[in-house]
């Protein structure tokens, strides 16, 4: 999916690092500060993304950047959308439930309160009581 909205190489900047989920790659503040370190491993990807300054310094292309913000913003406006969707069903869910509890509570108190009738008063009350360059 990210090859196919960000691009083949960004796919494999989050590979090399990886991000695998929507979480992770949601929950990493800079998916480019990986290019940072020194690794042989990573300058296949480096050559992709990044120039190279003539003083040997890399730095990441503004294409590439803007291709994995805009990821993260789809990415990000999903996940808030299904937040919102699952926060909706919880609460249907609730008050659908919530009649059925407060009946049952309602006769489970007065069937308790004729056995608690003996209780005194102080039992009464103590039972209520989340870089640029490589």
């Amino acid at each position: 999916m990210v090859e196919r909205v960000a691009g083949s190489a960004e796919a494999k900047l989050l590979a090399a690092q990886g991000i695998r989920s929507v979480y992770s790659f949601l929950n990493t503040e800079d998916v480019f500060e990986i290019l940072s370190i020194s690794c042989s491993t990573l300058n296949d990807i480096k050559r992709l993304v990044c120039l190279k300054a003539d003083d040997d310094t890399y730095i990441v292309k503004p294409g590439y950047r803007a291709s994995m913000q805009y990821l993260y913003q789809l990415l990000e406006q999903k996940h808030d959308e299904i937040l919102k969707v699952n926060r909706m069903k919880f609460k249907q869910n609730k008050q659908s439930q919530s009649p059925n509890i407060s009946e049952n509570n309602h006769d489970s108190v007065e069937d308790s309160s004729k056995d608690d009738s003996s209780l005194s008063s102080h039992q009464q009350s103590s039972t209520t009581t989340t870089t640029t360059t490589g």
